[in-house]
């Protein structure tokens, strides 16, 4: 009978090797033995990546000179991914991957034409998409169109290019403001706009359920791409949106804000005070992520400042 290949010899082939020989020298560690062995029992990719995502962390964690605990339990009946400690000062992290919902290792072939989007003098971040057998005359059309568009468009707004027979070419929606003063592109998919804040929002849900009371506690997220940190800013903080209430910033005709939908707006969601993202490339060697304090946060000093240094990687987001 050919044995069973474990978690890293079946899945080990699309990480960074000198991430899986680190992970591999756990074997016997005093503080991460645990999390290593649960890494070698999973049987499916996806159990596979919820574990290698807190590996990631708990490597962030030793680099930074962290002591570590797996798996701690709390008061209700669950436990806390990790337990951070170092010069006393204690930190719980859950970790929560967004999956994809379906599969998107397609490459969308993009045209030079696009880049004539991003000279338009407009403060926003722009998503766009196209049908992915456009012919040239087509995306032409589709590039105009939206051009026209994006130039007398306001946040929020969302529009479907199609051709003289009505059959749709793609779309464009406007999601957010640009502190650069001109367009800044997002490639959707070419069968519609994805939006995973319900869904990362649903994820923070769980990781609040989590929590260990009365101590410091933080939710880190997940996903396979850059864009991730936008979703997950958005899921806390709430969706861009214009806010007629408020005065708008020197040179702008409308102030922009946030939305009441973000996790942090509810009340309910008061124990929470900290949250990242980061971003899960299993073939890159280095954490990369962003942080978010919360503008009432109650944590000592201490607490922020060994955050801040373990999640707050600064990163060039597109």
């Amino acid at each position: 009978m050919t044995p069973r290949l474990r978690g890293l010899d079946q899945f080990g082939n699309d990480l960074n090797p000198a991430i899986v020989g680190m992970i591999r020298s756990w074997q016997g560690d005093s503080e991460l033995d645990e999390l290593y062995q649960r890494l070698q029992a999973r049987k499916k990719r996806r159990g596979f990546l919820d574990s290698f995502a807190e590996a990631l962390v708990a490597l962030q964690a030793r680099r930074c000179g962290c002591s570590i605990e797996v798996e701690v339990p709390t008061p209700s009946g669950k436990t806390s991914d990790l337990l951070l400690q170092r010069n006393g000062v204690k930190l719980y992290v859950h970790v929560k991957r967004l999956g994809r919902e379906r599969p998107r290792n397609r490459r969308l072939k993009i045209s030079s034409r696009l880049r004539i989007l991003e000279q338009i003098e407009k403060p926003w971040v722009v998503k766009i998409r196209w049908r992915e057998d456009l012919q040239d005359e087509e995306m032409q059309r589709y590039v105009i169109e939206t051009a026209s568009f994006i130039e007398t468009a306001r946040l929020g707004d969302e529009h479907v290019v199609r051709d003289d027979e009505g059959v749709e070419l793609g779309g464009v929606k406007i999601v957010a403001p640009n502190d650069e003063k001109r367009v800044s592109l997002v490639i959707g998919l070419p069968d519609g706009f994805v939006d995973d804040s319900q869904r990362i929002e649903r994820l923070l849900q769980r990781a609040q359920k989590q929590f260990m009371p009365k101590e410091a506690n933080i939710i880190l997220v997940c996903t396979p791409h850059q864009l991730g940190a936008n979703e997950v800013e958005s899921a806390l903080l709430g969706s861009h949106i214009e806010r007629w209430d408020e005065y708008p910033a020197k040179g702008s005709r409308v102030a922009h804000g946030r939305s009441e939908d973000g996790f942090w707006n509810h009340n309910v969601m008061a124990e929470s005070q900290l949250a990242g993202w980061f971003w899960l490339a299993p073939m890159h060697n280095e954490y990369q992520g962003k942080m978010w304090i919360r503008d009432d946060c109650r944590h000592p000093t201490s607490v922020i400042d060994l955050a801040e240094d373990l999640f707050a990687i600064k990163l060039n987001l597109r």
